[in-house]
């Protein structure tokens, strides 16, 4: 008989997820500036299922860096940078033995200085040094939607300039903690642009006549950051590892009329097209075929090829919370133009619970790149009901249950999964809707979403269920 897998490797990493400017708050602390995220305004009355994240004009940038009126949610966060040793505590007593967590750029270099801002790196020692101290493997992602302004008013990622700025916050990061930190994601779901235009790259619509292309050409200035940090790694600790990371937004067709599998297959590669660059090293020629038709000039030179060639990246880290249908008589090539899937139940977010479509994807990265994955992020957005001390979340532990069985059965098929980090293990703002009410965690945290409360936090049901699970490796779920 043959030698299967048939659990969780030993040494699998189990932890979770968060970003620095959903958690820290302390906007204005040790000369840190104000970020893409720190603009992002609360707003209560839109419809939750049809809100789209925050993206600028310069009209509309200027006139919310003027607000003082709104309240701004991410500048709060859930006060990690007062509670780090209390939340790292907690995530301890859960048995995490890894950790993700995002460096805030406006920390280290809050005007684009040459020199690094000392209080900030001394800042990310301490949490870093706590998080090994507590038995957790640290995995950082270097630029999570938190761009400082100053590199937005240079144009974003698309001024070419912008790639030395980015190289050197990375590089001082790669010095100061690389003996510490072996885990590297340079950039957070490098695929969103459909969603995050102003937050990952730092655009604004109106920056020029060709939207489309300013992104391509932004995006295309981050490949090379990516490779050229991985060259930098090269020469430093042995161990580090630097990994490209997607949301994924991979696509079933709605029905089995050709039409539709040809279409959804279209609609993936235009996906898998970000780890194609960054996995084998080189453009596909469907996405250069797709520049030519839609008049995008990304200008790209034989000494990027080189460097896109020559330096890919180590590991897949892509987030799974939930899938998407398209159909080719409803539907365009735009990202974020999805039609429902009947037999699918979701969120009051739109989202949709699908454990199988998690072990379609990882099947299909696996199969495509056969480089390591990593579950960065998963989990599902609910609104609480917080009575006499604590969350009775069974609907949070029905979802990731299913999930991680998902997951396990991946690795039965022989794809190397590494980790899984659900998301917001202790709640936090929401990315997208600037909500506190939107609530992923295993640790409730007593803030609504104007921050009104005491910030004490409580476990949840969650919390002694994910702890089990760790304890056995994943057999008890």
């Amino acid at each position: 008989m043959y030698q299967l897998e048939t659990g969780f490797p030993e040494g699998f990493l189990w932890g979770g997820a968060t970003a620095a400017c959903q958690i820290e708050g302390a906007y204005d602390v040790d000369g840190r500036s104000l970020s893409t995220s720190d603009i992002h305004r609360y707003e209560p009355h839109l419809n939750r299922k049809e809100l789209v994240e925050n993206e600028h004009t310069r009209a509309s940038l200027e006139a919310v860096l003027k607000d003082e009126a709104s309240y701004f949610p991410k500048r709060y966060g859930n006060d990690f940078y007062h509670r780090y040793q209390e939340d790292i505590g907690l995530m301890k007593e859960m048995g995490f033995n890894s950790f993700r967590l995002s460096i805030a750029w406006p920390r280290i270099f809050p005007q684009g200085e040459a020199q690094p801002n000392e209080e900030g790196l001394a800042f990310y020692d301490k949490v870093i040094d706590e998080v090994i101290a507590n038995g957790m493997e640290p995995i950082v992602t270097m630029l999570h939607y938190d761009i400082p302004l100053h590199i937005v008013s240079l144009g974003g990622f698309k001024n070419p300039k912008v790639i030395d700025y980015m190289v050197h916050y990375g590089e001082t990061l790669l010095q100061r903690y690389g003996h510490k930190v072996k885990y590297w994601i340079p950039f957070n779901q490098i695929n969103l642009i459909q969603y995050c235009g102003f937050k990952s790259l730092g655009l604004v619509t109106d920056g020029s006549d060709h939207f489309e292309e300013d992104q391509y050409q932004a995006i295309h200035h981050q490949f090379l950051i990516n490779a050229k940090l991985k060259e930098i790694a090269k020469t430093m600790a042995s161990e580090i590892q630097i990994g490209i990371m997607l949301a994924d937004c991979t696509f079933a067709p709605h029905t089995c009329r050709p039409e539709d599998v040809v279409f959804a297959m279209k609609r993936n590669r235009m996906q898998y097209f970000f780890s194609d660059v960054a996995l084998r090293g080189a453009y596909p020629m469907h996405m250069l075929r797709y520049f030519n038709e839609q008049g995008i000039n990304v200008k790209i030179t034989e000494a990027d090829k080189q460097l896109l060639k020559q330096h890919t990246s180590d590991f897949l880290a892509f987030s799974y919370y939930y899938s998407r249908t398209v159909d080719a008589e409803k539907n365009t090539m735009d990202a974020a133009d999805i039609t429902e899937n009947p037999y699918l139940k979701g969120n009051d977010w739109g989202w949709t619970i699908d454990p199988l479509g998690f072990y379609n994807c990882m099947s299909q990265y696996w199969d495509r790149y056969q480089k390591p994955l990593m579950v960065a992020e998963n989990g599902f957005g609910y609104e609480d009901v917080f009575v006499d001390g604590t969350v009775h979340d069974q609907y949070r532990i029905d979802y990731l249950r299913e999930h991680i069985k998902a997951m396990k059965e991946a690795i039965k098929d022989g794809v190397e999964v590494m980790a899984y980090l659900p998301w917001g293990p202790i709640d936090l703002v929401s990315s997208g809707t600037a909500e506190m009410s939107k609530r992923y965690g295993f640790v409730y945290v007593d803030f609504d979403d104007l921050g009104r409360g005491t910030g004490n936090r409580y476990k949840k049901d969650s919390f002694d269920w994910y702890k089990k699970v760790i304890e056995s490796n994943g057999e008890v779920l």
